[in-house]
């Protein structure tokens, strides 16, 4: 029998076994004919993590990725395998995966050892909240992808806008009044609870990386609801608050609005800001462009 002859009955017994699938495994079967790209087929889980995949050029290898994952927008009409913490090992296996991207936030740890031990690889896209540690994401990201060069170029890209950002800061710092760092407070809505940003959370990073300082940074660590109370005695300078992919038109006046709020200089002078989320704790290649944005918002 010929070559040709053996390629073509293989490929019409698969045909005919997808035909057959159910179809609730149609999509995770037709994935790898649909992705034909040099590199791994690849999930992505995690905002930043997905964006890094961008940026290098490899969203051909994407089958699938999480909720979080909202830029660019075009990630948004990929298959969705749920949040990053609750991962089902079934719904990332059907889609026939040979790389898990597993950023931060991804589990539970026994959900990627599951899918691990199912033969995909699970990199692990670790990483603190500096730009230090967004490059080193970047290299993670681009060796699972065989997209060295790739990630090599996009690393000296970011780092000379980051060097030229920082002299940028550097040369016109923020202030508060009588000439000390500007103190900010960093808010978010979760349900009907107002949260606070601590310590240890990318919100405090990101005020550290503008030359800010986090009035709830020496409290408490990670997020936690804020009384009307703690927010008057922190009286911070400015009030950075957040949404998660479009901005209603009243979201300033709510965030004026916060119990506490009017009784601090950030309330009295009206200065408040709000953010992408994604974009101010992705922690991705437009690390830069949310560090610049925010400083120039606070500026004003």
């Amino acid at each position: 029998m010929s070559m040709s002859k053996m390629r073509g009955d293989a490929h019409a017994a698969r045909r005919r076994t997808l035909l057959a699938a159910p179809a609730g495994l149609l999509l995770g079967a037709l994935a790898p004919l649909a992705r034909a790209d040099h590199g791994p087929r690849v999930v992505s889980v995690g905002a930043g993590v997905t964006e890094i995949v961008y940026a290098l050029g490899a969203q051909s290898q994407l089958l699938a990725v999480d909720t979080s994952s909202l830029y660019p927008p075009e990630a948004q009409a990929l298959a969705k395998i749920g949040y990053q913490r609750t991962l089902s090992a079934e719904g990332v296996l059907a889609l026939g995966p040979q790389v898990l991207l597993a950023g931060q936030e991804a589990g539970p740890p026994a959900v990627l050892r599951q899918i691990e031990s199912a033969g995909v690889k699970v990199v692990h896209v670790d990483g603190d909240y500096t730009f230090d540690g967004v490059l080193e994401r970047i290299r993670t990201v681009a060796a699972a992808l065989d997209r060295t060069s790739a990630g090599r170029a996009l690393a000296d890209t970011l780092s000379a806008r980051w060097q030229a950002l920082q002299a940028r800061m550097a040369s016109a710092p923020l202030r508060g009044p009588g000439g000390r760092p500007l103190r900010v407070a960093c808010l978010m809505r979760h349900g009907a609870n107002t949260m606070a940003a601590g310590r240890d959370t990318g919100a405090d990073a990101m005020l550290r990386l503008i030359g800010a300082v986090n009035v709830f940074g020496g409290d408490f660590a990670n997020y936690k609801p804020l009384s009307a109370e703690s927010l008057a005695h922190a009286a911070p300078d400015a009030v950075v608050g957040t949404f998660d992919g479009t901005q209603e038109p009243d979201a300033r006046a709510r965030l004026l609005a916060t119990p506490g709020l009017s009784m601090t200089p950030a309330g009295k002078n009206q200065r408040a800001v709000l953010f992408d989320i994604v974009l101010l704790l992705g922690f991705g290649p437009r690390l830069p462009q949310a560090v610049e944005d925010l400083y120039d918002a606070l500026r004003t």
